[in-house]
């Protein structure tokens, strides 16, 4: 689906706030996410159809059963999800291949950013995961939302996942 610039509109403003959230509080409101949901499938509905509507909400689906087992463990926030599934309401099945993936890229460089400006002692806590993870084949269960915790202000990413795959791919 290609939608014109200005249906774009809704999308862009959402992200905004999820950023802004994100980046002050490393919490994404379910208002934001559910504001970027319905005007999705409604601008994809508008621009595409039936079809294209159906395809969001297809993506949308899809996404937010693949991101339910890394929510569980704690991998990842239950906002960045919401988000991330949110958005696949405007990529759709056609593009939902391309924002994965630069979410995923954007999501490790917003990380190694934030790594190297990290206190001494939460690199060091970073270093001792990725040690255990490698000896043991697994991550430790992560220490959420707690002071001092380095935690990825993940809709950084999904934006840039969202502007490739709408604007790019």
């Amino acid at each position: 689906m290609s939608s014109p610039i200005l249906h774009l509109i809704p999308l862009g403003l959402g992200l905004m706030a999820a950023v802004v959230s994100d980046l002050r509080r490393r919490r994404i409101p379910n208002a934001v996410a559910g504001f970027i949901f319905v005007t999705g499938l409604g601008v994809s509905g508008y621009d595409g159809g039936l079809s294209a509507a159906l395809s969001g909400l297809a993506a949308s689906l899809l996404l937010l059963a693949l991101l339910f087992t890394p929510w569980r463990g704690g991998g990842i926030g239950g906002g960045d999800v919401k988000l991330a599934a949110a958005t696949a309401a405007w990529v759709g099945l056609s593009h939902l291949i391309w924002f994965v993936l630069v979410a995923a890229l954007s999501g490790g460089i917003v990380a190694a950013v934030l790594y190297l400006f990290a206190s001494p002692a939460a690199r060091a806590d970073v270093k001792a995961n990725l040690v255990l993870a490698g000896l043991h084949g697994e991550m430790p269960t992560p220490a959420t939302h707690k002071k001092g915790h380095l935690s990825v202000p993940y809709a950084v990413a999904i934006s840039a996942g969202a502007v490739v795959a709408l604007l790019v791919a």
